[in-house]
């Protein structure tokens, strides 16, 4: 038997490259089921002040009538969404985008995501969280 008594995996590197999901990938994993309550947490963190989210980066591409946005946050998780939008399009989306998130503690990539389908479907499942928010409203001051 063969003793490494001078490796200590404590301090070894093991590079461990990030993961990558397609669109068809997302679709597969993201569900709205799940996605209008992790929704409705996220924005109950951000209203709370847990959430580190500047305002948004937008860089003209004036020559293609197209812009390009940053948008990092931390609050837990550590990502940034890179986001495309070409109003002009044919035959392509008008929007385009990719998540990436980084593990807090050390800044490692972690994964990329296309992130075009995670948009929609946030979009559609903060709509769900902002209309079960405003039916109660409403209920309050129709029976209040």
């Amino acid at each position: 038997m063969i003793l490494f008594s001078s490796l200590d995996i404590r301090h070894s590197i093991f590079v461990i490259p990030p993961m990558f999901l397609g669109e068809e990938e997302v679709r597969k994993l993201l569900r709205m089921e799940e996605l209008v309550p992790a929704m409705r947490g996220a924005l109950r963190d951000l209203s709370a002040g847990k959430v580190e989210q500047p305002m948004r980066l937008v860089l003209p591409v004036a020559e293609h009538q197209g812009f390009f946005a940053v948008m990092p946050a931390y609050g837990g998780a550590l990502g940034a969404k890179l986001v495309t939008f070409y109003p002009n399009n044919k035959g392509v989306h008008t929007h385009h985008a990719m998540i990436l998130l980084f593990r807090p503690e050390t800044g490692e990539p972690l994964v990329t995501m296309d992130g075009r389908l995670i948009t929609e479907m946030r979009t559609a499942a903060v709509s769900a969280v902002a209309t079960d928010a405003l039916a109660v409203e409403a209920q309050e001051v129709v029976h209040g």
